[in-house]
C-alpha cells in the first residue's frame, strides 16, 4: 500500500514537472478511441471506454498541475466551499462518463434500463447544478462545471514567471534601501524617502469593491439559468409524452434553449464576463439541433450523405476517410447527439 502511494506521489510530481509531455500522451489516448471505433466487435463500448478514461486522465492531471501551479489559491477555494467544489468534481466526472454509462446500461438492461439510468443521471445533475448555483459564488453553470486547463497558456506563464523571478530579486534588493525592519516586531516600514512624489499621494482608502463582497445574481438571469438547468428533465418528460422522434419534443427543447438565451440577452448589461462566455458557447450549441432527430432524419442526413459521396468520388485520397465516416455517422448521431447532453 505504501509503495502504491509512493508511486502515485512520484507520478504527480512528474506530471507537475512535465505538463507538455503529459498533454501529448493524453492526445494519443483520445486518438486511439477514434481508431477503435467501428473496427472491432463491441467497438462502440470499447472506444467510448477509452475516450472516457482519457478524459478522466486529463481531468486528474489538470488538478495536479493546478495544485502545483497555485497550491495556496486552490486550498482557499476548497475551504470557502468544500462541498460545492466536491460536487463540481462529481458532476464533471459524471459528464465525462455519462455516454459510456448509457451505452453500458443499454447493453445490460435493454432500452427500459437505459432510459431509467438516463433519467437518474439527469435528475442528479440538475439537483447538483441547482445546489451549486445557490450555495457558491458561481453565477452560471458551465459544461463541464470544471473546465480543462489551457496548457498552452500555462506554458507561457511559466516562461514569463521565470523572467519575472530574476527581476523580482533585483526589486527586493532595491527595496532594502527604502525600507527598514523593526527589531521587536519584525515589521517592515517604508522610509520617508521611499514615498511617491507629493503630487501622486492621496489619503483615500483603496478597496476593490468587486472582491469585497459577492454580488447578488439578478433575478432575471437566475430565472434564465434555472430554466436552462431544468431543460433535460423537461425534454425527457416530453419524449415520454410525445415519443422519441416527435417534432413536439424537439420543439420543446429548442424553445427552452432559445428562451433561456433570450432572457440572458435581454439583460446583457447585468451579465458578468463568465456569463457572456458561457452564453456564447450555448449559442453555438444551438447548431447541434441540425444533427438531432427528427430534423436530422428529415433534412440533414440526405444532404450530408451527398456531400460525403461527392468528396469520396472527387478526391481520391479523401475516399479513405469519407467512406468510413459515412458508415459510422448514424452510430455517432444516435449515441452522442442527445438533446439533454448540453
Amino acid at each position: 500500500m505504501d509503495s502504491l502511494k509512493d508511486m502515485l506521489k512520484a507520478y504527480e510530481a512528474w506530471v507537475a514537472r512535465n505538463p507538455d509531455v503529459v498533454g501529448d500522451f493524453e492526445t494519443t489516448a483520445k486518438w486511439v478511441s477514434y481508431f477503435i471505433a467501428g473496427r472491432i466487435s463491441s467497438s462502440n463500448v470499447l472506444s467510448e471506454l477509452v475516450y472516457t478514461l482519457s478524459n478522466m486522465l486529463v481531468f486528474y492531471n489538470d488538478r495536479i498541475i493546478e495544485r502545483a501551479r497555485n497550491a495556496r489559491e486552490n486550498s482557499v477555494i476548497q475551504l470557502q466551499s468544500k462541498l460545492c467544489y466536491r460536487l463540481k468534481v462529481t458532476l464533471t466526472t459524471l459528464e465525462y462518463s455519462e455516454v459510456f454509462i448509457e451505452i453500458s446500461a443499454r447493453r445490460l438492461f435493454g432500452q427500459s434500463g437505459k432510459w431509467l439510468v438516463i433519467a437518474l443521471i439527469q435528475a442528479f445533475k440538475a439537483a447538483g447544478r441547482f445546489f451549486i448555483l445557490k450555495h457558491s459564488t458561481s453565477d452560471i453553470i458551465t459544461s463541464p462545471p470544471i473546465a480543462s486547463l489551457n496548457r498552452r497558456a500555462l506554458g507561457k506563464q511559466r516562461k514569463s514567471s521565470a523572467d519575472e523571478q530574476s527581476s523580482s530579486d533585483l526589486l527586493q534588493q532595491s527595496q532594502h534601501s527604502i525600507t527598514f525592519q523593526l527589531k521587536r516586531s519584525g515589521r517592515v516600514i517604508r522610509k520617508v524617502e521611499g514615498a511617491p512624489p507629493l503630487q501622486y499621494r492621496d489619503l483615500k482608502l483603496h478597496i476593490d469593491h468587486n472582491e469585497a463582497a459577492k454580488t447578488q445574481i439578478p433575478r432575471k438571469l437566475l430565472q434564465a439559468e434555472y430554466l436552462y438547468i431544468s431543460k433535460p428533465l423537461i425534454h425527457l418528460a416530453a419524449m415520454g409524452l410525445f415519443g422519441q422522434r416527435s417534432w413536439k419534443q424537439y420543439a420543446v427543447a429548442l424553445s427552452i434553449d432559445l428562451y433561456s438565451i433570450h432572457l440572458y440577452r435581454q439583460h446583457r448589461d447585468l451579465m458578468s464576463k463568465q456569463q457572456k462566455l458561457e452564453l456564447s458557447r450555448r449559442c453555438i450549441n444551438i447548431l447541434y439541433f441540425l444533427v438531432r432527430s427528427p430534423f436530422y432524419d428529415s433534412f440533414t442526413k440526405t444532404r450530408l450523405e451527398r456531400i460525403l459521396d461527392f468528396v469520396a468520388s472527387s478526391v481520391p485520397i479523401a475516399k479513405m476517410v469519407a467512406a468510413p465516416l459515412k458508415d459510422y455517422i448514424p452510430t455517432w448521431q444516435s449515441t452522442y447527439f442527445y438533446l439533454w447532453s448540453t
